[in-house]
């Protein structure tokens, strides 16, 4: 019998086009804290100090935070696909004007405006881009392999971040301006295809028939090869079909902004709040990791750690991007198998430990000492580690899934906005943070790890092995909290001893 290769279905194809939103976001991530250390860029600049190093790089997620709060609502309005390519061109401009800082002028004053308009121009189309791409990857992606199919984001996040740190390696030898003018360039290249592409592909069937056009979402739905899947996905889009159609008949002919503040009062409502709650307090945790802090600033950190060379620090950084790559490919291949909820609980407790162990050992004289400045690179890998494995990229997938359809892309740009406000106030900070104290942010961000712990084991449900995203409903009828309570309740009246008080077993004792 010889070998037959089976063609990988269209929504495939599509969702890794649409992963270069990822390839963008994570780039930039990459590459911003390494450029502001080359000697080229400090050359042009002037010195850097921690708190122009942490505007020049946090400029870009203070605009996306703005942005990213209408990036539902235009979603909703004008389609998945042309909002990621409206977003993506406008990052290609930003980019461009990033790449051109300096050119014509020896006034560092005026490179600096050209750097940070560059900047904030990006942030705009940023925030447009991903929160919408996202969205339309879990819309395309059939429900049994959702999690697989959503890993390709991911997968060109992390790929990316290990670009952008080893391309500023090799372009740092570049004895001109190119050494840091050439990340941009490519950035602006990506994001030009990304904007082009974007307005050929075809639309999510979940928001053709949010705005009542069913014909197309069925032919599309075949289009996307999804088999018996897509019979599946059929009969989830039909039942939701005529809610959806009677909203739109009521939105017909309003204002805009009223349909906005619509979007906004259905999240609020008692259906929704809590699933909304949760998905924007998730990605609000996940920058309270220090994530990006530790990404932005990895230069920073491993010198701090006893890697004084820029070649090395960027080495080690270059390190951490490839641990990432191995890390979410592993997460991407056992994303369907493993629960959503306890892959985000044990990953979680490493993320305490390892900030916890950074933090002591700064605090202490043991930092100065060879062992203790390896255990603290050491402590820096297993934190990158169990982040990536479950911080990184289930953590948003659940945030998104868990919505229902008609507050699925504001809640998501609620979410993505104040991730990067977070994410802003973070790559702000953390540079002067950490001249004045080596363990206070470590510390920090360890604390507020084991306080989202806490949440999520009250709160947080498996949505592990659901196939539709229509079916989100029944998982968050209960919390885990009031189904704990519901168990001990139900256990303790039951006839036992003749005392009612017998106690749950240890299965029952699971808040799961």
């Amino acid at each position: 019998m010889g070998f037959k290769f089976e063609k990988p279905p269209m929504y495939l194809w599509y969702a890794l086009f649409v992963s270069q939103a990822g390839l963008l976001f994570s780039f930039d991530t990459g590459s911003i804290g390494p450029i502001t250390v080359m000697d080229q860029f400090i050359k042009d600049f002037g010195h850097i100090s921690p708190t122009l190093q942490g505007v020049i790089i946090s400029t870009i997620l203070l605009t996306a935070a703005i942005s990213s709060l209408f990036a539902g609502h235009l979603a909703d309005k004008i389609s998945r696909t042309y909002t990621t390519s409206l977003g993506a061109g406008i990052f290609a401009l930003g980019s461009v004007l990033q790449a051109i800082a300096g050119l014509g002028t020896t006034s560092v004053r005026a490179k600096l405006a050209v750097l940070l308009l560059g900047r904030s121009i990006a942030g705009i189309g940023e925030g447009f881009f991903l929160t919408s791409a996202q969205v339309y990857i879990i819309e395309i992606a059939p429900g049994h392999v959702r999690g697989r199919v959503t890993s390709v984001l991911f997968i060109a996040m992390t790929t990316s971040l290990c670009l952008g740190y080893f391309m500023c390696y090799g372009t740092a030898r570049i004895q001109s301006t190119m050494a840091w003018r050439i990340p941009f360039l490519w950035q602006a290249a990506v994001a030009s295809s990304l904007s082009f592409g974007s307005i050929f592909l075809p639309h999510s069937p979940r928001w053709l028939l949010h705005v009542n056009r069913r014909d197309e979402a069925m032919v599309v739905l075949e289009k996307m090869g999804m088999g018996t899947a897509a019979e599946r996905e059929k009969q989830a889009l039909l039942a939701i079909r005529e809610n959806l159609a009677t909203q739109e008949d009521n939105n017909r002919g309003i204002k805009s902004i009223l349909s906005a503040f619509r979007s906004l009062k259905l999240v609020a409502n008692k259906r929704n709040r809590w699933r909304a709650s949760l998905g924007i307090f998730m990605m609000i945790c996940q920058q309270t990791t220090g994530i990006d802090g530790v990404l932005y600033y990895a230069p920073v950190l491993f010198s701090q750690a006893g890697l004084s060379s820029q070649s090395a620090s960027f080495l080690a950084s270059g390190v951490t991007a490839i641990l990432m790559v191995i890390c979410t490919a592993i997460s991407c291949t056992y994303a369907d198998r493993w629960g959503r909820r306890p892959t985000l609980l044990y990953t979680g407790y490493g993320i305490v430990l390892s900030m916890f162990l950074i933090g002591g050992l700064y605090a202490s004289p043991n930092a100065n000492t060879t062992v203790g400045k390896w255990t603290i690179v050491a402590a820096i890998y297993l934190f990158v580690i169990t982040f990536t494995i479950g911080w990184s990229m289930i953590l948003r997938v659940y945030a998104v899934e868990i919505q229902s359809m008609e507050t699925r892309a504001t809640v998501n740009s609620l979410s993505h906005s104040a991730n990067w406000v977070t994410n802003y106030i973070i790559a702000l900070t953390t540079p002067v943070f950490l001249a004045r104290s080596a363990c206070g942010p470590y510390f920090f961000f360890g604390g507020c790890t084991a306080f989202a712990l806490f949440i999520y084991i009250l709160y947080m449900p498996e949505t592990q092995g659901i196939g539709s995203l229509e079916n989100m409903d029944k998982v968050f009828e209960i919390t885990p909290l009031k189904k704990f309570g519901k168990t001990i309740k139900e256990r303790v009246g039951r006839p036992g001893n003749g005392t009612g008080s017998v106690l749950p077993s240890e299965f029952e004792m699971q808040v799961c």
